[in-house]
């Protein structure tokens, strides 16, 4: 699932829907309140995404590992990452992660004809990989809460537009 990472940093709320307008590659917002890092991404992405995404996120203190995330595909409208790209990335972040003991939570958000395959493959080859990550993969926001165990009132640490299905809670 490409994931164009160009311009990355932790932002605010307001900052996040500004980036949805402006069309930016990725929002990545550390929310400290909740425990989880929650990346946004918007239009085409590619494997060189997934390399500053990491690198952005080390460079946020109040990132810590292992911390659920949660990763909002709903924006993605291209993937460019061939197999053997994700592959060699799935080896390099097993190597990564080969001290992490428990599994960390991974909640992908907003499958669409766009991101489908591409979160299989992922899902597959972080699996075949032996990467300590729980994968799940939801439709909302309301069953990222339930998936993570938060509270109904967690909404409002994410950004106006994961919102949208707050009814349904």
């Amino acid at each position: 699932m490409p994931l164009h990472l160009k311009t990355l940093k932790t932002v605010s709320n307001t900052e996040q829907s500004a980036e949805k307008e402006n069309k930016l590659p990725l929002s990545v917002n550390v929310i400290p309140q909740l425990g989880l890092l929650h990346n946004v991404y918007f239009g085409r992405v590619t494997i060189q995404d997934f390399e500053d995404q990491k690198k952005q996120r080390s460079k946020t203190s109040a990132f810590k590992m292992p911390m659920p995330r949660v990763n909002d595909l709903s924006q993605v409208t291209e993937v460019d990452i061939g197999f053997n790209e994700l592959l060699v990335h799935a080896q390099e972040t097993g190597k990564a992660l080969s001290n992490i003991s428990e599994p960390i939570q991974l909640v992908m958000v907003g499958d669409n004809p766009f991101t489908s395959t591409a979160v299989a493959m992922y899902e597959n080859l972080y699996a075949a990989c032996n990467i300590p990550f729980e994968m799940h993969v939801v439709r909302g926001y309301p069953e990222v809460l339930a998936t993570l165990n938060l509270p109904e009132d967690s909404l409002q640490y994410f950004p106006d537009f994961c919102r949208d299905e707050s009814h349904l809670l």
